[in-house]
């Protein structure tokens, strides 16, 4: 509903086609859609599977943070930021667009969770100053790190080499997990774009010219981020120490 600009309030869940609203039992995340077979129960329209895909996606996601991070509120944090993430990259995919509305609010509830988080994890008020000013940090460095990106390739291609959109999502990442985890964000994010753009290119035949969105290899790069970072981090110190 985003990059139609509707509202996400009302109506509420209803079938696209007929406009009739979903029940307790059909609104259920991918139970409906298989107690309906994928049909529409009063028009028998085709309901399209990306809705219990993305939704177990989610589902999967949302197991992989209590995994990794265990019960604690980081895992909860992390759930929640992958809940505005999966949406901006499927949105980016399809429209070629961040709204700034996810991007937006993406930043402000992670700069609420800067501040909760520490007392909710039991710390003083004291332990705010420093993980706010990582998180600000972080924010900052988004921005400029993707400004000095685009700039480079304005002046290298001749031609704009970055949505604006994309700088927005960084900032929020930043914010969320630091401004180290914005370095691993943005290789991971360039790697992976670098080569599948390539090899699509090659596969599909596509013009060199064609944009690609950008906004979905920044999404994996801060899934690598967060369950990742520190570890690469660490791993690249020692590389770098020992060398």
């Amino acid at each position: 509903r985003v990059p139609r600009q509707l509202s996400l309030l009302y109506p509420p869940s209803h079938c696209p086609s007929c406009g009739t609203g979903l029940g307790p039992t059909e609104n259920v995340p991918i139970l409906g859609w298989l107690w309906l077979r994928g049909r529409c129960r009063h028009c028998g329209t085709k309901i399209s599977a990306r809705y219990p895909a993305v939704e177990a996606f989610t589902m999967g996601l949302f197991i992989l943070c209590f995994a990794v991070l265990g019960w604690s509120w980081s895992a909860v944090s992390a759930a929640l930021l992958l809940s505005w993430l999966l949406p901006l990259a499927l949105i980016d995919v399809e429209t070629y667009l961040l709204p700034d509305l996810l991007t937006r609010s993406a930043l402000l509830v992670g700069l609420a969770l800067r501040v909760t988080l520490p007392l909710l994890q039991g710390n003083s008020v004291r332990a705010i100053a420093p993980v706010l000013l990582d998180g600000a940090i972080g924010m900052t460095l988004g921005i400029l790190l993707l400004e000095a990106i685009g700039w480079i390739g304005l002046l290298v291609l001749g031609k704009e080499a970055m949505g604006g959109g994309d700088g927005k999502l960084l900032a929020a990442i930043g914010m969320w997990l630091g401004w180290q985890a914005v370095f691993v964000t943005v290789f991971v994010g360039c790697l992976l774009g670098s080569v599948c753009g390539i090899a699509m290119k090659l596969i599909r035949g596509k013009r060199w010219g064609k944009p690609i969105p950008f906004g979905p290899y920044l999404v994996l790069g801060a899934v690598v981020a967060l369950f990742f970072g520190e570890r690469l981090a660490s791993w690249y110190w020692n590389l770098a120490v020992g060398v």
